[in-house]
């Protein structure tokens, strides 16, 4: 399975409950900074948790976390680093503000995955495919399927949420290349 914005196969990172956004995921100094750059907020995600794991995520890896992923302040800044990555996430909730930034930010997931802990133990080999919702783990053979998002999210997430969307809005209106003449 080669990797497409709604394909992964790679490793799998996995943590448990309430993985708050600020402190776990990423430094809140990022969103105090307003930083948005995918290259410079993938080096600062899980820092604290997980000293090592921008030195060693790959593209196509995949974040599995339980209850109330990203809770708490919903900065967008950790989600765009897991963006920077070239992850997705699998988990079992995540709260609406965290939920609709990941899609702002065009990363893959798989919100609503009960029990999803049993399936997948850390570094395990993976696949998931978003479109679908089917999650393979390749070393125990295990494998489910769960609810994926809506075609019209899925769509979102494809093209690279809210900021590619708002610059193709922005060139089919011609506004960038009028200020541009003027």
């Amino acid at each position: 399975m080669a990797d497409t914005p709604l394909l992964r196969r790679g490793r799998a990172w996995v943590f448990g409950d309430n993985i708050a956004i600020d402190g776990d995921l990423m430094a809140i100094e990022w969103a105090l900074k307003r930083e948005t750059d995918p290259a410079v907020l993938r080096r600062h995600v899980f820092e604290t948790l997980v000293p090592h794991f921008a030195d060693e995520v790959k593209a196509g890896d995949v974040v599995f976390a339980g209850r109330r992923f990203a809770q708490r302040n919903p900065h967008i800044q950790g989600l765009i680093g897991l963006v920077g990555c070239g992850v997705g996430i699998v988990v079992e909730s995540i709260p609406v503000g965290s939920f609709r930034n990941a899609l702002c930010a065009g990363l893959p997931m798989l919100p609503r995955c009960p029990d999803i802990g049993d399936l997948v133990s850390y570094a395990d080999q993976v696949s998931v495919d978003f479109r679908t919702g089917h999650v393979v783990n390749h070393i125990t053979g295990a494998e489910k399927t769960f609810v994926p998002l809506p075609d019209r999210l899925l769509a979102y997430i494809e093209v690279g949420g809210w900021g590619s969307i708002f610059q193709r809005r922005l060139d089919d209106a011609g506004i960038l290349r009028a200020k541009a003449e003027a």
